[in-house]
């Protein structure tokens, strides 16, 4: 009798535990934002900005380090600013080109991997 509660016991801690340590996987997996719902929200942006993204080519790439190919090397405020935003941060670079080569016309927006906001 005491030898059936010792193995309940140790089963329903094995089973607590089982339980605990998916329930934090599956919260930690579900709150990270995937390729096609960062341009969802960078699409969002650039429409509240003025853009047509629905005519434009679009390609995102995902970072963690403040420096990328679509920020240039230039010490001005922008840059700065955008670095600092994206210091010790994932994110998501979505960038889009206009076809029509218009000057000025490209565009990208940066967005947080774990929060989904606009850097």
């Amino acid at each position: 009798m005491r030898l059936r509660k010792f193995y309940l016991l140790i089963f329903l801690q094995v089973a607590v535990a089982l339980t605990a340590f998916m329930t934090l996987e599956a919260y930690g997996t579900n709150t990270r934002i995937t390729e096609d719902k960062a341009i969802e929200l960078a699409n969002k942006e650039g429409k509240k900005l003025g853009y047509d993204v629905d005519s434009m080519r679009v390609k995102a790439t995902h970072y963690t380090t403040p420096s990328n190919p679509y920020l240039s090397d230039s010490d001005d405020r922008y840059t700065l600013e955008r670095r600092d935003k994206l210091k010790n941060k994932e994110y998501w670079a979505v960038y889009y080109v206009n076809p029509k080569f218009t000057k000025g016309g490209d565009l990208c927006i940066f967005i947080d991997s774990n929060t989904g906001e606009v850097a």
